[in-house]
């Protein structure tokens, strides 16, 4: 910092002790990237109303015929289509494929019913099924009409679906049959809907279980976050020590079958084999000691991740509604998303129709600007749901932030989320579309990248290949660290109510000064989150299954388990992303705190009792 940034930054830190909490003199931060992002949704909105003014989702929904007619509509009346080969379908609203064995083609027309029999070789004109304007007769039966035999069909999605194919016609009419296989569901797939209608219950329930589950994982966290944290580490020295024993033993054992073998009869892939697992046990070694080393290392700093593991605890105890908080980012994020793929239809549907020389219907092709649109619409998706989860970390900073900033835990103030929030909405919206708005750029770039890596793959451009997957990595690990500069600088803002660039700053400048406390607060902090995902989703799934057996109604009752595994990881995630916030606020506050006070009365630390030992340089070594 300068000296002028550093006063300030000393004015704000000393408003903050007097106010018993967070920086409350602040300032609307950013403002041009708030209206920025206004600016855009301005744009969202116009492209949305373009959208369904143009697009046509009846063609996903209804489907069309060979000449891009949608069923059951009257495309007369919609006039898209030239006037020749447009139709009144308004009765007939089934997509029903018309198949021609001998060229093993077919074309799609619609039907106002689909066929309830099966005819491969029809005798008879009621057998058959015509394009339009065909009158059945044999006489039009391909290849001197475009009348073929019927095939029975069960509607589903408005497309008359086989319901058998018989007499090896599935060899026939490969081509359809893989389009269809696409669309159909088979028998065990309607089975598998059904189970998972029935079990909706089992659901709820299992939702229910994860949410239980994850109150009792916060309570294990709260009261025995040392016993966890240490058994976690040993029992992973203890699992890499054990497999490297395991390593050894093979090693040996296979060493004596070799020298067992007369010199004549060895095998080269048998000394490969001896040789292999000496090597494997070499690196076994080697990452243990180091694992054992760096255990020794930061020995003072894990203790200082179990303090800080249970401060969070104690603030989340205080302030239960933050657990309710992400639940309601949850809602508005699949609001966004409903909304965005709802217009996203629209506009992936706003296409005009081709025709080739001789007039015949090629399909929809959408314009240059319909493209420039769609792409505009998906970078609308990466910059929202980035600003709304910034909005969330944001918020449950500052809820932490105040817990943390007063002398006496009494003085948290009521509602401390929705306070936060109101902070959030009243000054610092610009600065989180700043930070969302350089995380979606990258974003961007990467899934520009991924375009590209798919375009090139199964061509001779190897070069081409690994420049783009080098780059995609690159930007990989960039993005990775975008989001943690994010983060710290969204904690820095929840506190002190700076902007966006002065809150990274500061952010980053802090966790420099204390890496290895930040280091291996992260390391703990990450892998017993990890823990906690995996024990709410395991306990929730095994509970479920126990449940679900029990019901005589369900015959693949692996999948709903399997799905609610999915609810119950969503939802495990939900609960770990507020205790992570909550492990990072107070990682940056105790830091902050170290820096800026001494424990006299005049500059009095703000930190438990457990952790003052540690900014004394008592429980640790002062410079970390």
């Amino acid at each position: 910092m300068t000296s002028k940034e550093d006063d300030d930054h000393n004015e704000i830190s000393k408003e903050v002790i007097k106010n018993k909490g967070v920086y409350h003199k602040r300032k609307c931060q950013d403002c041009f990237f708030l209206l920025l992002f206004i600016a855009f949704w301005g744009g969202m909105i116009a492209i949305a109303s373009i959208g369904v003014r143009t697009g046509a989702p009846e063609r996903l929904v209804s489907g069309t015929d060979s000449y891009g007619n949608i069923c059951g509509v009257n495309n007369i009346a919609e006039g898209k289509l030239r006037a020749n080969q447009s139709r009144d379908l308004s009765d007939e609203k089934y997509v029903y494929f018309i198949y021609y064995i001998q060229l093993n083609s077919y074309r799609v027309i619609c039907v106002n019913e689909c066929p309830t029999e099966t005819y491969i070789n029809p005798s008879n004109e009621t057998e058959l099924i015509c394009d339009y304007d065909q009158t059945p007769s044999m006489e039009n039966l391909f290849p001197n009409g475009t009348c073929a035999g019927k095939i029975a069909s069960s509607p589903f999605a408005n497309r008359c679906l086989p319901s058998l194919l018989l007499n090896g016609t599935e060899k026939v009419v490969d081509k359809v049959y893989q389009f269809i296989n696409n669309q159909i569901t088979s028998d065990t797939s309607v089975k598998v809907l059904q189970d998972i209608v029935l079990s909706w219950r089992y659901l709820i329930y299992g939702a229910l279980i994860a949410m239980g589950l994850g109150l009792v994982w916060i309570f294990l966290l709260r009261f025995f976050a040392g016993l966890i944290t240490w058994a976690t580490v040993l029992a992973a020295l203890a699992c890499l020590g054990l497999l490297t024993a395991q390593v050894y033993f093979q090693w040996k054992e296979a060493e004596r079958t070799y020298d067992a073998i007369p010199p004549s009869q060895r095998l080269n892939m048998q000394y490969d084999n001896v040789l292999a697992l000496k090597v494997i046990f070499i690196i076994l070694c080697v990452i243990s000691g180091i694992f054992a080393l760096i255990l020794l290392a930061l020995f003072d700093r894990i203790r200082i991740a179990i303090r800080i593991i249970k401060e969070s605890s104690k603030a989340i105890g205080i302030m239960p509604s933050i657990f309710f908080f992400p639940i309601f980012i949850f809602i508005i994020l699949c609001a966004f998303i409903l909304y965005w793929v709802y217009i996203g239809v629209y506009l992936a549907t706003s296409g005009d129709p081709t025709y080739d020389d001789d007039g015949n219907f090629q399909g929809y092709q959408d314009s240059t600007t319909m493209r420039n649109m769609q792409i505009y619409h998906f970078f609308g998706l990466l910059w929202t749901i980035a600003f709304i989860l910034a909005v969330n970390q944001c918020t449950i900073a500052g809820a932490i932030s105040s817990w943390y900033w007063v002398q006496s835990k009494k003085d948290v103030p009521f509602f401390p989320v929705w306070a936060s929030l109101w902070r959030v909405f009243r000054y610092h919206l610009g600065s989180l579309a700043l930070g969302s708005l350089i995380l979606a750029v990258v974003q961007f770039i990467r899934w520009i990248l991924r375009f590209l890596e798919k375009k090139f793959k199964g061509k001779e451009a190897f070069l081409a290949r690994f420049v783009v997957k080098c780059l995609n990595c690159l930007f990989g690990c960039f993005e990775r660290f975008i989001k943690f500069i994010d983060k710290n600088a969204y904690i820095m803002i929840s506190i002190y109510g700076y902007s966006f660039c002065a809150g990274a700053k500061r952010g980053f400048t802090l966790i420099l000064s204390n890496i290895l406390r930040v280091a291996a607060v992260n390391m703990v902090g990450s892998f017993l989150m990890f823990l906690g995902r995996v024990f709410i989703t395991a306990a929730t799934v095994g509970i479920s299954l126990y449940m679900l057996q029990k019901n005589t109604d369900l015959t693949f009752y692996v999948i709903p388990a399997i799905l609610i595994g999915f609810i119950a990881f969503a939802i495990s995630t939900g609960f770990m992303s507020v205790y992570d916030m909550a492990i990072d606020t107070i990682l940056l506050c105790f830091c902050e705190d170290s820096e800026r006070n001494d424990g006299s009365p005049e500059r009095p630390y703000y930190m438990s009792k457990s952790l003052r030992k540690f900014a004394d340089g008592k429980g640790s070594s002062k410079c970390c």
